[in-house]
């Protein structure tokens, strides 16, 4: 498939890298320190900047399919460490609580974008219906994130860079609405590293890319249980 010609940051090693401090950062403070908000606002950062690399990976990925497969295993085997991290009274609860850890959205996020791509709609429907069931985490705003960076890229037009301007904005209109503001809404501060070119040569290895996330929940919640 074609790469993309757009002008945005293609330097992934550096983004996942602020990715990975940022969401290590949004759990400690979620688990240790949860009256201390300052946490969460740097951990917005994180969903935002792999989402858009998970848009970026279409595009460079030799096998879609194996990219998906990677992340289907991903999935399942974050699992067991997303719940017992945060959601340990899930185990023998009712399904209706249940909650699927980040890879299950991130696969309908990149579902979407190949049905748009390869002009399959119905698969494109169907992954941002499923991104409506209560347990995907992020829900259809995750998705249409990566759906919106996808066509960032591929269509290049200034018009995607603003649609997700707004898309990471939204929850802050929560505040005139409900008189509540969002946490979420700081997803915003990605933006600025997704449109600024880097060249850092940062090189992530592949079993640091899919490990680093189980892994840290693991260590979060040894650490959690000993405290």
């Amino acid at each position: 498939m074609d790469k993309p010609g757009f002008a945005g940051n293609t330097d992934t090693g550096f983004l996942k890298t602020v990715a990975f401090i940022t969401m290590l950062a949004d759990h400690v403070g979620y688990l240790f320190f949860p009256a201390e908000i300052l946490w969460r606002i740097v951990g917005r950062i994180a969903f935002p900047l792999f989402a858009y690399c998970l848009a970026l990976g279409f595009f460079y990925t030799k096998s879609v399919r194996k990219y998906f497969i990677r992340l289907l295993c991903f999935s399942f085997v974050s699992q067991v460490p997303y719940t017992l991290c945060f959601y340990p009274y899930e185990f023998g609860g009712s399904i209706a609580d249940f909650h699927l850890n980040i890879g299950f959205t991130m696969m309908l996020g990149l579902w979407a974008i190949w049905g748009i791509d390869r002009k399959k709609y119905l698969h494109a429907v169907i992954a941002v219906l499923l991104s409506f069931v209560p347990a995907v985490e992020y829900g259809f705003y995750g998705v249409a994130v990566m759906i919106i960076a996808y066509l960032f890229m591929k269509k290049e037009k200034s018009f995607f860079g603003i649609a997700m301007g707004l898309a990471l904005a939204s929850p802050f209109f929560e505040f005139f609405t409900a008189g509540y503001l969002d946490p979420q809404g700081f997803a915003v501060l990605a933006l600025p590293l997704m449109l600024t070119k880097t060249k850092t040569g940062i090189k992530i290895p592949k079993w640091l890319n899919y490990g680093f996330y189980p892994i840290h929940l693991c260590l979060l919640t040894i650490t959690n249980y000993f405290i």
